[in-house]
């Protein structure tokens, strides 16, 4: 391919989101769709929706022979017969970090005051969400929490609506006030080859807090493969390793009622810093963002 390549989109998917445009567009021209060009074939691809169905100019670009490339990155990795699906599991780690730093959420230091124990915030309602807030009734007033669609909601009402950018609201008081998360993630049953880690996980990680994590079985050890550390000075871990989600479940309760009230230690205190530093490594995004969403794509455009 002589030219740069060009992504073409019939309005703006993951790529064109603004913080993260700098990065792709050092590499290759992004682009919305007009009607009264001209494309070449030789430098354009079309970059759609994934599992949406072709619009009447995406179904001109497939009849006209264009390489499509589809999105995925928000969702669960797949298999797929189609061309070319845009994904990769550790998406959201490098996405969030972008995205926060845009908002300037980096430059937040903790004031801790610790008034509460937890915080656990939820929106959409899952049965592991439903049995995690009835196991967990005994210690909820002690909690900063939320569950939507049940009615309850954080203090300010930040997660209430259902836009991205409202749910990456950031209020300081609730890790402040607080010793660590219950991150409750989307999944938590094994149903893919690939683990699926979302912004959940990765808040606490951002905002200088430990966390245990009802998620799917492996997500500790994928974070430590990722460079993080996890909390095993003030946490039993094994939970990590359980195929049963109802006995991870069991575990993670038996974690809150233990937790010891206290001031973070050195090491606590050590960890907490590395994780905040290792997420908002600009080198680290920049080289993940260049070798597994650029890289790939300019193979599969040029092959």
């Amino acid at each position: 391919m002589t030219s740069k390549l060009t992504l073409v989109s019939e309005y703006p998917l993951t790529l064109n989101s603004n913080w993260v445009v700098p990065e792709i567009e050092q590499h290759i021209k992004l682009e919305i769709y007009n009607a009264e060009k001209t494309y070449d074939k030789k430098s354009i691809v079309f970059y759609a929706k994934y599992l949406k169905s072709p619009s009447p100019v995406q179904q001109q670009f497939v009849e006209q022979g264009f390489k499509i490339v589809y999105d995925n990155l928000w969702e669960v990795v797949v298999d797929t017969n189609l061309q070319y699906v845009l994904q990769h599991s550790d998406w959201f780690r490098h996405y969030e970090s972008l995205w926060y730093k845009y908002l300037g959420y980096h430059m937040y230091q903790p004031s801790k005051n610790f008034t509460k124990l937890a915080f656990m915030p939820m929106r959409i309602k899952k049965p592991h969400r439903d049995l995690a807030a009835q196991k967990l009734q005994l210690w909820l007033d002690d909690f900063i929490w939320s569950y939507v669609d049940q009615g309850q909601q954080l203090p300010n009402g930040g997660d209430a609506v259902n836009d991205r950018n409202v749910q990456r609201l950031f209020c300081p008081e609730w890790y402040d006030s607080t010793y660590f998360s219950f991150v409750s993630e989307t999944t938590v049953q094994t149903h893919t080859k690939t683990l699926f880690i979302t912004e959940k996980t990765y808040k606490p990680i951002a905002f200088y807090h430990p966390f245990v994590i009802m998620g799917m079985p492996g997500t500790l050890q994928s974070l430590k493969q990722q460079g993080f550390e996890t909390f095993e000075n003030l946490f039993d871990e094994s939970y990590d390793t359980e195929p049963n989600w109802h006995a991870r479940l069991d575990c993670l309760i038996k974690n809150v009622s233990k937790f010891k009230k206290q001031p973070y230690d050195m090491l606590t205190q050590q960890k907490i810093q590395h994780n905040h530093a290792l997420f908002f490594d600009h080198t680290i995004t920049s080289k993940y963002i260049a070798e597994q969403i650029i890289e790939p794509l300019l193979n599969y455009a040029e092959t």
